[in-house]
């Protein structure tokens, strides 16, 4: 849990009475929903899992931050945004907010007892609670409504923000919080501030379960599914110089970011976006679909066949029978010419992963 909130801590405003503005905030954050989990069997459902749950997507929202424009329209018609050098902090704050309490209603499902009380989450928070009865019992509530928690949200936050939190955000991003966590999980139209939690409450939820990550309708889903659109399309090479794919024998590399990047153009057409790449190579190995070291990685160099030789690049490791069909065709397979690349030893850190931004055109 340190190092998530030490990384949320590092994205946040370089101003240090932001960040300590935040600190504070987790701290209340943590008291209100303990050891909680997160959901019954689904996902983070062991104790803390709830906690953890929610650092994630509040980091993982703040990743997606920096690509993406929320605008205040303002009464007198001019308009504020994130790219505002003023205000940007402040949206920034309102997308950690937001993401961190997506899911804090999810208290109103559980069904919490000890020394003949229940807990009121309305009227505390779960850590008084469980300091007066010390050894509080939590249950689910057989009758709870899925996404009911969204709305509820937002009935806790006098828990979690204090008053410099809010002068800090000012009335219009305040306003845009409430509305995204009452926008959770409905399945209208959204804003985008409310997108950016969606999706980053999916990423965790990938994350942590694989079965949810291998579904077609997943992001990993839709993400190879479109590679093979765009291979049948011969928009995607296999074994030739300048391909993105490159098959030989039980090992597949895909060649990153490049790959990803044909992907996202593709479903943006779709109105789908993808989660940023690090978080999607991360989903890609909870699911088992891809080679990692024991500490994690897993974007490797390859050095793959170019028209004069070996040519260095970064790619993603697949075992061929985990890309055949889903990725690429049977038939399409059978023609391609054998070929020969080798892996480093060693994966590379994603965040140095500087493989060429044009593709591996250049070979």
């Amino acid at each position: 849990m340190e190092a998530l909130t030490d990384k949320i801590l590092y994205r946040l405003s370089s101003d240090l009475k932001v960040r300590a503005l935040a600190e504070r905030l987790l701290h209340r954050f943590a008291e209100t929903v303990g050891d909680l989990p997160a959901s019954e069997r689904h996902h983070h459902a062991d104790a803390g899992g709830l906690y953890q749950h929610s650092l994630e997507v509040a980091l993982n929202a703040l990743e997606e931050f920096e690509g993406n424009i929320v605008m205040e329209h303002r009464a007198d018609s001019t308009v504020d945004s994130f790219r505002s050098s003023r205000n940007r902090p402040r949206w920034q704050y309102a997308t950690f907010i937001g993401a961190l309490c997506h899911d804090l209603g999810k208290v109103f499902d559980l069904e919490v007892q000890g020394k003949g009380e229940t807990w009121s989450p309305i009227h505390e928070r779960y850590s008084e609670f469980g300091r007066r009865v010390k050894t509080p019992i939590a249950s689910w509530d057989p009758h709870r409504e899925h996404g009911d928690h969204a709305e509820r949200s937002g009935r806790l936050l006098h828990h979690v923000l204090s008053p410099e939190d809010l002068s800090y955000l000012g009335r219009p991003r305040v306003e845009h919080l409430y509305r995204c966590l009452a926008e959770g999980h409905s399945k209208g139209m959204a804003g985008l501030l409310s997108q950016m939690v969606k999706q980053a409450d999916q990423v965790s939820v990938e994350q942590a379960q694989a079965a949810i990550a291998s579904r077609p309708d997943s992001k990993v889903g839709l993400l190879l599914q479109t590679w093979q659109e765009l291979i049948r399309d011969g928009q995607m090479w296999i074994n030739t110089p300048g391909a993105q794919v490159w098959v030989e024998g039980d090992k597949t590399a895909v060649i990153v970011p490049v790959a990803v990047s044909m992907a996202r153009d593709r479903l943006k057409q779709r109105s789908i976006t993808l989660p940023p790449n690090t978080n999607l190579y991360n989903i890609l190995r909870s699911a088992g679909l891809v080679e990692s070291n024991e500490r994690g990685l897993n974007v490797w160099y390859v050095r793959v066949q170019g028209k004069h030789g070996l040519v260095p690049l970064s790619a993603l490791i697949f075992p061929t029978e985990k890309i055949v069909a889903t990725v690429i065709p049977t038939e399409i397979l059978s023609t391609v010419p054998a070929t020969h690349f080798e892996i480093e030893i060693e994966p590379k850190q994603e965040a140095l992963a500087v493989a060429q931004s044009k593709g591996s055109t250049e070979n």
